[in-house]
C-alpha cells in the first residue's frame, strides 16, 4: 500500500491508501441528501485562508454549498487556489500586512521582541472593521447559512458576534487549543503554554511560569474584553464573550498526540491535525521537471506566507549554503538565483505537493502550524528556524519528537546552517523518527480536511448540545466549586465557631466551681 519514498524507509500515501483513509475517517465521502449552506470566516491572512479553504473544498465535495471569506487584499495575491470555491470579498483594515510585518517579522531580523500588546490592538482594529462593515455582515445574512465556521484563535473569537446577532449556529477550527476558556480540566504541570518552548516534562522553575502564563492569559483577554457583545450587538440580550463563545456547537483544534504532547480533551473538542495538509497533487510543469531530475535529493526552503525579502546578510548566507550542499534546492524568495540549475526560487511554491515528492530530503522553515504539519505528512524532517509566535513552541515538540534540528537564522553561521541540513538528511535517527510519526499521524487522523468537513457537517445534522460538558454552560463560580468551597469554609466556622463557644462556656463553668470550691 505505501510505496517508498528515498533510501531510507519514508513512504508516500498510493491513491488506494487515499481511499482507505478517508472511508476510515468515519466515511467522510459519505455525502447528505440535504445539502446545507456554510460559511467560514478565516483570520485575514493567507495562512489561515489556505487551511479553510481545503474544508470548504471538502464540505462541497460532501454535497454542500460553501462560502469562504476572503479579504481583498489576499485575493489580490493570487496565492491560493479559489477554484469552485465561492468567496466574500471584503476590505479589511489597510495595510495589514505591512503593519504585521513591522510588528513581528522585523522585529525578529532586527533582533528585538515582538510587540505583543501592540499585535493585539492590531487584531482589536482588524475585527473591529469586520463587525462594522455592514455590507460584509448583511452579504453573510442573505446567504442564510446554517453555519458559520470561525477561526479557532482567541484573537477572532469576537467573530461569534456575527452568528449571535443572524441566530445561526457557529463552529470554530483553527490552530489554538484554549483550555481554559473551553473549559477543559487540565493542569499546568504538563500542559505546556502554546508561546512558550516547554514540552509536557517541565521542571519546577518551568513549571512556575507555565502557571504565570495561564494566569496571565485567564485574566487578561488579548484582544478584547468580554462586553464586546454591548459594543457590537447592542440590540442583542447581554452575555459575557467568553460565555459566548462556548456555545459554538464544535470546537476543530488543529493539534494532535503524535506532532505535539498528549493533552485533555472534552467530546466537542476534536483534534483533527493539520487542515492544509493532504495527498500530494501533480506538480507545475517547471517544479516537476526540476524535482525529477534532482536524482540526488531536493531541500525546500521557505519562511511563511509573509517571508519573502530576508535582510541582505540572511539571504546572502542561505544562498552561499544552498550553493555548497550535494543537492538541489527550492527556495520561496523574491531574490533571482544565482544558479537556477541548482536553485529554484519563485514568489510562490506549492509547498504540500513538494513536500510529497520522492526526492525531497529536509524542509527548511520557520515552523508554521501548516508547514510542520505538510512535512509531518509526507515524512520530511526539518531544519527549524522559528521566528514570532507559536513558531518556537512548534520548533522545540519536533525537535522533542526527534525529526527536527533549532536554528536560529539572526545568529547561525553559513557552516552551522549547512552542517544542519546535511545532519538531517543523512543522518537515519531523522528520518526514521518523522516516517514513524508520519505513518501514525496518517493512521490516526486520516486527511485532516476530510476530518474537519465530517465534523462539520455531523453537527449540521445532529447538532453539538449533546457533546458539550456541563461545565461548559455552569458560571465560573460554579465551575470552580467556589460555591462548594464557600460552603464548606462556612460550615467549618460554625463548627470552630460553636467548639469555640462550647469551651469558653465549659471552661467558665469551670472557672465558677473552682471559685465555689476555693
Amino acid at each position: 500500500m505505501w510505496s517508498s519514498k528515498g533510501s531510507m524507509c519514508g513512504w508516500k500515501l498510493t491513491s488506494a491508501a487515499f481511499t482507505t483513509a478517508c472511508l476510515v475517517v468515519t466515511t467522510c465521502t459519505v455525502q447528505r441528501s440535504n445539502a446545507k449552506t456554510v460559511v467560514s470566516v478565516p483570520v485575514p491572512f493567507t495562512s489561515h485562508v489556505k487551511y479553510h479553504s481545503n474544508v470548504a473544498r471538502a464540505l462541497t465535495g460532501r454535497g454542500h454549498k460553501a462560502w469562504l471569506a476572503i479579504p481583498n487584499n489576499v485575493l489580490e495575491k493570487d496565492y491560493l487556489d479559489t477554484h469552485g470555491l465561492n468567496t466574500i470579498p471584503y476590505d479589511t483594515l489597510p495595510g495589514l500586512e505591512e503593519t504585521f510585518d513591522a510588528l513581528m517579522i522585523r522585529s525578529y531580523f532586527d533582533n528585538k521582541p515582538g510587540n505583543v500588546i501592540e499585535l493585539c490592538q492590531l487584531s482589536k482594529e482588524i475585527f473591529n472593521v469586520m463587525l462594522k462593515n455592514d455590507s460584509f455582515i448583511r452579504t453573510i445574512k442573505q446567504l442564510s447559512p446554517d453555519l458559520i465556521v470561525i477561526d479557532n484563535l482567541p484573537n477572532a473569537y469576537v467573530v461569534s458576534i456575527i452568528p449571535y446577532r443572524l441566530g445561526i449556529p457557529f463552529a470554530f477550527m483553527g490552530s489554538y487549543y484554549d483550555l481554559p476558556t473551553l473549559r477543559v480540566p487540565f493542569s499546568p504541570a504538563d500542559s505546556a503554554f502554546n508561546f512558550l518552548t516547554f514540552s509536557n516534562k517541565m521542571t519546577f522553575l518551568q513549571r512556575l511560569q507555565n502557571t504565570f502564563s495561564y494566569i496571565q492569559f485567564a485574566v487578561s483577554s488579548p484582544s478584547f474584553t468580554d462586553d464586546a457583545v454591548s459594543m457590537y450587538a447592542p440590540e442583542m440580550k447581554y452575555i459575557p464573550l467568553h460565555d459566548l463563545v462556548r456555545q459554538a456547537e464544535i470546537f476543530l483544534v488543529e493539534l494532535d498526540h503524535v506532532l505535539d504532547y498528549p493533552k485533555p480533551i472534552l467530546p466537542n473538542v476534536k483534534l483533527i491535525g493539520g487542515t492544509a495538509t493532504g495527498p500530494a497533487k501533480a506538480l507545475p510543469p517547471e517544479f516537476q521537471s526540476f524535482m525529477d531530475s534532482a536524482k540526488e535529493g531536493v531541500v525546500i526552503v521557505s519562511f511563511g506566507s509573509y517571508v519573502l525579502g530576508l535582510p541582505k546578510h540572511i539571504s546572502d548566507k542561505i544562498l552561499q549554503v544552498l550553493l555548497q550542499l550535494p543537492m538541489k534546492s527550492v527556495f520561496r524568495s523574491n531574490l533571482t538565483s544565482p544558479d537556477p540549475k541548482k536553485i529554484l526560487t519563485a514568489l510562490w511554491i506549492p509547498q504540500n505537493d513538494l513536500l510529497g515528492h520522492p526526492h525531497t530530503k529536509v524542509f527548511v522553515s520557520h515552523c508554521g502550524k501548516n508547514g510542520q504539519y505538510e512535512a509531518l505528512y509526507h515524512a520530511v524532517p526539518i531544519v527549524a528556524t522559528p521566528l514570532f509566535t507559536d513558531q518556537p513552541y512548534n520548533a522545540e515538540r519536533a525537535r522533542v519528537k526527534g525529526f527536527a534540528e533549532v536554528l536560529d537564522l539572526n545568529t547561525c553561521t553559513a557552516e552551522q546552517m549547512r552542517s544542519s541540513i546535511l545532519t538531517v538528511a543523512n543522518e537515519p535517527r531523522y528520518n526514521q523518527a518523522v516516517v514513524k510519526r508520519s505513518r501514525l499521524f496518517r493512521e490516526l487522523y486520516g486527511v485532516p480536511m476530510e476530518t474537519a468537513a465530517y465534523w462539520l457537517d455531523h453537527v449540521m445534522e445532529y447538532g453539538g448540545d449533546y457533546m458539550r460538558s456541563a461545565g461548559q454552560q455552569m458560571p465560573l463560580y460554579q465551575y470552580v466549586l467556589l460555591d462548594v468551597f464557600l460552603f464548606i469554609l462556612a460550615v467549618l466556622a460554625l463548627v470552630v465557631g460553636f467548639v469555640c463557644v462550647f469551651c469558653k462556656i465549659i471552661h467558665m463553668r469551670l472557672r465558677k466551681k473552682k471559685i465555689k470550691t476555693a
